[in-house]
Parts: structure tokens; C-alpha cells; sequence
């Protein structure tokens, strides 16, 4: 028996879009590729040995945003993830580390 569809918001399908994942304390965890994305969240790809939190940040290299999500399920590599906060302009942030995830040396931040 197939699995029913539980998604609030219809997903459409996107073109693959790197992006990277942050925890609340605003530190880099890991690169992942963002994919089937909705108005209520996203399926990410990240690799396997990533542990990650619960409620985790996302950066969409593409549109230059950052979403607080929850994590809603995950099967090995692949996890659907909730927006708690909707993505939002990376420059409406202060923090030196969510602005650094823009760049090439993202995970490099002075002081650390």
C-alpha cells in the first residue's frame, strides 16, 4: 500500500539548489542540496554521518534566504523539514555567521 500523502502545502518541483544548514547557535553543520520545496517546507539532502538537530536554519544559495525548520522526518541521507519561520532575505539578519554562509569561506569566521 503506497504511503498518504501528509504535506500541508503542495510541493513543487524544483531544480536541485545547494544550500547549507546552521544550528540555532548560528554555527555551520553542513552543505545539503534543497529540493521538492513548499510554502510549509522542503526536502533536503545532506550527507549520511550528519547528526542535526532538531530545529535546524537553512540557507538557499539560489534565493539568498535563511528558514528556521524542523526537522519532520529523515531516512538516511534525506529528510522533509517544516518551516517554523519562513524563509526571509539573508540581509534581514545581524549575525556574523548567518551573513557569512553567503560567501565562499562560509564556515570560517573570524574569532571562532
Amino acid at each position: 500500500m503506497p504511503k498518504r500523502e501528509q504535506r500541508a502545502h503542495p510541493r513543487r518541483k524544483t531544480r536541485l539548489r545547494g544550500g547549507k544548514v546552521a544550528d540555532l547557535t548560528d554555527r555551520f553543520l553542513s552543505e545539503c542540496t534543497i529540493f521538492d520545496l513548499s510554502k510549509g517546507g522542503c526536502r533536503l539532502l545532506v550527507p549520511g554521518h550528519v547528526a542535526l538537530p532538531e530545529e535546524i536554519l537553512i540557507f538557499d544559495d539560489l534565493d539568498k534566504t535563511i528558514a528556521l525548520a524542523r526537522v519532520a522526518w529523515r531516512d538516511g541521507k534525506q529528510l522533509g523539514v517544516a518551516f517554523e519561520i519562513p524563509p526571509a532575505p539573508v540581509s534581514m539578519f545581524k549575525a556574523q555567521r548567518l551573513q557569512a554562509l553567503q560567501y565562499n569561506y562560509y564556515a570560517v569566521v573570524e574569532g571562532d
